[in-house]
């Protein structure tokens, strides 16, 4: 982590955190169990943008629409029908879904509105079917509406749609699965109070653990966080999507670095003198005819177009890290390749590797660049070259200014992010006329029954059933439910039970490189157990035999009467009457162990021996 002073840089942050509720969807009856086994139709559209409830088109979506992209949607049995495709008006807001928002939305002291209006937020990048996302807010800010331990505001709790899972991109396509999109997702939103990247982790993992406790799926790509970050002079940014907890702090901290070296070229260029300046830019692919650079090359003979752009007093500034591995001129590529290019090169690099010096030599007279000023090219179909040439001048003369508000997507594997499209704003948002409004009275709200709280269950775990700590926290992350167990097996004490299936598997696994579906096989080990058939001391025995795929044999692990018992140990003792008491023990529980409980095997030969 790099030393910054966030105080002293004026940052602010706030997060969203999505999470996928355990039902089935939000307005049909399909499946929310992403099994996808048997496709049973295909459907293509395309984005136009139209104007919103302010009567203003979103800036996200006429981008969209510019881009021109085609987006083919997977449909699976059971996982999809026609309420997906904006084929049928949707149902009911499913109950349980609703149920479970108004229940976070009572724990976290949100005041929910008198009558829930769902609305249908306009989604631009072709992760809806329809064309929009259809969301309700529930609940707003309340005087105590904190989060206990962070200490950070919660401002708004809305329960909506999940979007489409994407499937693949190809060219100008992007193929997504229905399966995903519809399934309840609650939007838990913060001030913009948090202090600094590891406060933010913090926050996350808060409201995250909050919602565990009730009935939510779990897994990778079941709760996602959205991070808005910025400094002073800086801008709000939306970098969405991001699933690894452990490094948001990274994201974070590369997103302030991004920020801060962006106002660095700001000032820079005010001390060229440079404000703001005009679009200088032709197409020149003709320079290009007989270029030997193999990429420019291969696309004039697809018919692509070259186009090139000035960029007054840049020469140097495409250089510049803004955070690791991540270039200004890598920061405006993007906004080439959001149109559909491979990207551009510019006079901030090795031409010599390209073969482009003589090319780029005749381009500085062609445009009648000077000294310090900086050129680029962009080639692709021509209408693909003049949109991203135009976006790039566009993102290149807001330097001037500094940073512009956007939606950024991450990059996981360095925890930087990318030019995903402008950041939507209100206009976006309409009334879903197709479902009734849900009136909320106080006695519906107070009829809500609150689950316990993981932290609360953690605690009972350990007091009621005397289950260690870190076994507790691992019976909750897996999800079981031990009083259950607890409730069948009444002769096993609970502790044991936790031990068994959760630390025999990764023992097992240790010892003996195997695995076993603990909850698959343990009832029967159990039910044994409880019947006073087999020790304890049997089980991990029993469950290593399981492993390694064969059939226990139970008879081997049958208890022994203790006079039996009494006898057989003495037979052995006189067998190996030289040995100490210790290597004696050793010897016994060789040949008896499983068939009485250690303590005791152990307590006979002691009496025996002395």
């Amino acid at each position: 982590m790099v030393n910054l002073d966030y105080q002293k840089l004026g940052f602010k942050c706030g997060v969203e955190i999505h999470q996928e509720l355990n039902t089935k969807k939000l307005f049909c009856d399909c499946s929310t169990s992403l099994n996808e086994k048997k496709q049973i139709c295909e459907i293509n559209r395309k984005i136009r943008a139209v104007a919103g409830e302010t009567g203003e088109i979103d800036s996200a979506a006429a981008y969209e629409q510019i881009r021109n992209r085609e987006f083919v949607y997977h449909c699976y049995e059971n996982e999809a029908c026609l309420v997906d495709t904006d084929s049928e008006p949707p149902h009911p807001v499913n109950k349980e879904a609703l149920d479970i928002s108004l229940g976070v939305a009572k724990l976290l002291k949100l005041e929910v509105p008198d009558a829930l209006c769902v609305m249908r937020k306009t989604v631009t990048d072709g992760s809806s079917c329809s064309g929009f996302q259809r969301t309700i807010l529930v609940g707003l800010e309340g005087k105590d509406s904190y989060l206990p331990k962070s200490k950070v505001k919660i401002e708004q709790l809305n329960l909506e749609e999940d979007a489409c899972k994407i499937e693949k991109r190809k060219k100008n396509k992007v193929y997504y699965s229905l399966s995903r999109q519809g399934i309840p997702l609650l939007e838990i939103g913060t001030d913009a109070s948090i202090k600094d990247p590891v406060h933010a982790k913090q926050t996350a993992l808060e409201i995250g653990t909050l919602l565990r406790s009730f009935n939510v799926k779990r897994g990778i790509g079941t709760i996602r966080q959205d991070v808005n970050v910025s400094i002073r002079g800086g801008a709000r940014i939306e970098v969405k999507g991001w699933q690894e907890l452990k490094t948001l702090p990274k994201l974070i901290e590369n997103e302030v670095l991004r920020q801060k070296n962006l106002l660095e070229i700001k000032k820079e260029l005010k001390n060229r003198g440079l404000k703001k300046f005009k679009k200088n830019s032709e197409k020149v692919t003709e320079i290009f005819k007989n270029t030997k650079n193999k990429i420019i090359s291969k696309l004039i003979k697809q018919k692509a177009e070259v186009y090139a752009l000035v960029l007054p007093k840049f020469l140097g500034l495409l250089k510049k890290e803004l955070c690791p591995e991540k270039t200004f001129g890598k920061e405006l590529s993007e906004y080439a390749k959001a149109y559909g290019t491979k990207g551009m090169i510019h006079t901030d690099e090795d031409l010599k590797k390209y073969d482009l010096v003589k090319e780029f030599n005749s381009l500085k007279k062609e445009l009648g660049a000077k000294k310090h000023d900086l050129i680029l090219i962009i080639a692709g179909k021509e209408i693909i070259a003049k949109n991203a040439v135009d976006a790039v001048y566009k993102r290149a003369n807001y330097a001037c200014k500094g940073v512009p508000e956007e939606t950024r997507i991450p990059n996981h594997h360095n925890a930087t992010s990318s030019y995903a499209r402008p950041l939507p704003g209100a206009n976006r948002m309409y009334p879903e006329t197709d479902v009734p409004m849900v009136e909320i009275t106080k006695k519906i709200i107070d009829e809500i029954e609150l689950p316990e709280l993981i932290t609360e269950k953690l605690e009972r775990l350990k007091k009621e059933y005397n289950i260690k700590e870190k076994t507790a926290k691992e019976l909750i992350k897996k999800n079981i439910e031990i009083k259950d167990y607890i409730k069948k097996y009444k002769n096993i004490k609970p502790d044991f039970i936790a031990k068994a299936i959760i630390e025999y598997p990764k023992e097992i696994k240790k010892r003996y490189e195997q695995d076993i579906e603990i909850e698959k096989h343990i009832d029967d080990v159990f039910e044994r157990l409880n019947k006073k058939k087999i020790s304890k001391d049997a089980v991990l025995e029993i469950l290593v035999e399981i492993a390694k795929g064969k059939k226990p044999d139970y008879s081997k692990y049958e208890l022994m009467d203790e006079k039996e018992l009494k006898k057989e140990i003495k037979k052995i003792i006189n067998q190996n009457k030289d040995l100490p008491v210790n290597a004696m023990i050793g010897r016994v529980m060789a040949k008896l162990r499983g068939k009485a409980p250690g303590k005791k095997i152990v307590d006979i030969i002691k009496k025996q021996m002395t």
